[in-house]
């Protein structure tokens, strides 16, 4: 009798450290997740801080340096920049979330945050100018726009600024005719443009 009493006791002895054990994994189980980079059931998902160096710029998000994705990449030698900024507040008063590299907030690197905006672009506009083929960083922009067309992920568009002789490449598409700004063409134009935008929000993949 004593024998089987004291398995009894033995035995809800370890049902009772087993229980303990496992509450007491419960209480420190958000503490191990935590620090491992995981989360327990139930615990909201924390959101990412807004700003404008750590949020996405989505179709219609004007903020100038915004980072993320863009519906129009604009590409300039710096003597086009006024053309450059006047086609991006028209573009963005039509609610276009618009790349300038001359926008790049301080203390991000142009180049790279130029690269990240044309990969992502639905729209590449190129202005052209007397000057604007003379230069380096646009010539690499050029070559970096027709390969992406060809590739599909993007819409190429020659937008002459002065009286000019397009290159061979960008004279066989369909250019849009910016050199009367403020004029009922201009507008016209830019309406073009945001013809091609909204199509590319509705067919994301074409």
């Amino acid at each position: 009798m004593d024998g089987i009493i004291g398995d009894v006791a033995t035995a809800v002895g370890l049902v009772t450290t087993l229980a303990s054990t496992y509450f007491g994994y419960l209480g420190v189980r958000h503490l191990i997740r935590r620090r491992h980079g995981g989360r327990p059931e139930g615990e909201p998902v924390a959101q990412p801080l807004s700003g404008p160096t750590g949020s996405v710029a989505a179709p219609g998000d004007n903020r100038p340096g915004a980072q993320g994705a863009y519906d129009v990449f604009v590409s300039y030698a710096d003597t086009e920049s006024g053309a450059a900024e006047r086609l991006a507040g028209c573009l963005r008063e039509a609610d276009a979330s618009v790349f300038l590299v001359r926008w790049v907030e301080p203390g991000l690197i142009p180049l790279m945050e130029a690269e990240r905006a044309l990969e992502g672009a639905a729209l590449g506009v190129l202005l052209f100018g007397r000057t604007t083929m003379d230069d380096a960083r646009i010539a690499d922009e050029y070559a970096a726009l027709l390969q992406r067309a060809h590739q599909g992920g993007l819409r190429f568009v020659p937008a002459p600024v002065d009286d000019v002789t397009l290159p061979a490449f960008a004279a066989v598409r369909q250019p849009v005719d910016l050199r009367a700004p403020g004029s009922a063409r201009y507008e016209a134009e830019v309406g073009r443009l945001m013809r091609i935008v909204r199509g590319r929000r509705r067919v994301p993949d074409a």
